[in-house]
């Protein structure tokens, strides 16, 4: 398996315009591994909804398993991007909590099916593809450990760190089960998930916004 710098695109495929062929078989596999299931998806399957041959997609991707983990891999990579991004401009430590909040539930539902393939069938990657991909999460993971390291210093946290960090996320990826009408205002539901995750009102909460 390449490199995971080979494995994202250098410039995600919405800023470049249009998507490359690459991008559009990345899509599609992802639509399909969650509708299906990996093992009940061809490659003639990805190649007919991509509209290409299964000898396309076999020069983009080398393997089934290769286009799984290129799937996973741009998860992974638009979840970061949207974090960073999510956390531009904020300052305080209850707006960079609650910006990763926003920003995760954004990449949740604008990728929905990316995610739950990720989580699905991640047992299905060979072993190098995992080790190499959760490197690249770990980033992630740092920098949610570094934002709540400021809400620790600001006294709003006192639960342990790491295992707050897992139950949030765990929290947060259960909302792919929420029913549409739940999900119209993800601004409100994040200020409602925070709050609760602190132990607070939510417009206490909101309070100590900086908006």
């Amino acid at each position: 398996m390449p490199a995971l710098a080979a494995i994202t695109p250098a410039v995600p495929a919405e800023r470049r315009g249009r998507k490359s062929r690459r991008d559009v078989i990345i899509i599609e596999a992802a639509r399909i591994f969650f509708e299906k299931g990996f093992d009940r998806t061809s490659v003639r399957d990805i190649a007919a909804s991509s509209g290409m041959t299964s000898g396309s997609i076999f020069y983009h991707f080398s393997s089934k398993e290769d286009l799984l983990a290129h799937v996973i891999a741009e998860g992974i990579r638009h979840g970061h991007e949207i974090a960073e991004h999510a956390l531009i401009g904020k300052v305080t430590p209850i707006d960079r909590f609650r910006a990763l909040i926003v920003g995760h539930l954004r990449v949740l539902h604008d990728q929905r099916h990316m995610h739950k393939v990720s989580i699905q069938e991640w047992d299905k990657l060979p072993p190098e593809a995992r080790a190499e991909l959760k490197e690249a999460n770990n980033r992630y993971r740092i920098r949610w450990l570094d934002v709540l390291a400021g809400l620790e210093q600001g006294g709003y946290l006192k639960a342990e760190a790491e295992l707050f960090r897992r139950t949030q996320i765990a929290s947060l990826n259960w909302t792919v089960h929420y029913k549409d009408e739940e999900l119209e205002d993800l601004e409100n539901l994040a200020d409602r998930m925070a709050a609760t995750s602190l132990n607070m009102a939510t417009e206490d909460f909101t309070a100590l916004l900086d908006r």
